[in-house]
């Protein structure tokens, strides 16, 4: 589906207010914490599958850069904001490679890397079916896709998409695209085999439970594939 000129100007303004956000005194100390808190778990646990000097890269990074929790050799983190990120916080970034450009248009060589990973980003990209093909791409034969997202209620996803078409001026410009857990299976398949899925943090609510968002991570391969042997 081509990417239409109203998408494009959504994505842009949404750029901007996200520069502003991290711009914030305070936010990076919290934001890094809540990440670290719900993904540091799992990444434990799926590097272990993973030889220490496998090559990772991290899209839609943000300055929390959840993949600086691998302890990979190689580490490349991407993102359309990486300039600004790299004058906000020169002293927490990452010591690796900070790409700044668009997840649609990697600038990497077809399979360089051993695990792609994404927390909380795809949701915010112009062309989400694109970014799948260049994770595909980058991706050597044997390599694994880590897909960190928040996941809505069929009911929520439905209301925000209602939002998005008949509400334009009280949307939220940040996230164009409203994934439910079918949802987003369904555009994963379309590139991807989903070996398995972890639940990384739900809120329930004993009232009502279907209205809190939860994150979950998919983990995805090109083939078939064995962990190392530890």
């Amino acid at each position: 589906m081509a990417v239409t000129e109203q998408q494009v100007e959504r994505w842009e303004a949404a750029q901007t207010k996200e520069e502003d956000y991290w711009r914030r005194d305070g936010v990076i100390a919290s934001q890094v914490e809540r990440v670290t808190d719900r993904y540091k778990p799992v990444i434990d646990k799926l590097a272990a599958e993973f030889p220490v000097d496998a090559a990772l890269l991290d899209i839609g990074c943000g300055p929390t850069c959840a993949g600086r929790m691998f302890p990979f050799r190689t580490k490349v983190f991407l993102d359309p904001l990486m300039d600004a990120y790299r004058e906000i916080y020169a002293d927490t970034l990452p010591d690796a490679e900070l790409i700044c450009a668009r997840a649609e248009e990697v600038p990497k060589e077809d399979g360089s890397f051993d695990v792609v990973m994404s927390v909380n980003s795809l949701d915010h990209m112009v062309d989400p079916d694109s970014v799948l093909s260049e994770v595909n791409r980058v991706m050597k034969p044997d390599g694994a896709f880590l897909l960190g997202l928040f996941l809505h209620s069929p009911f929520i996803a439905t209301l925000r998409r209602g939002v998005d078409r008949f509400l334009p001026f009280v949307r939220e410009d940040a996230h164009p695209y409203h994934y439910t857990r079918a949802t987003a299976r369904e555009l994963l398949e379309r590139h991807f085999r989903i070996e398995r899925e972890v639940m990384v943090f739900r809120r329930d609510d004993a009232l009502v439970p279907s209205f809190h968002r939860e994150d979950r991570m998919f983990i995805c391969r090109k083939q078939a594939w064995k962990p190392v042997a530890g």
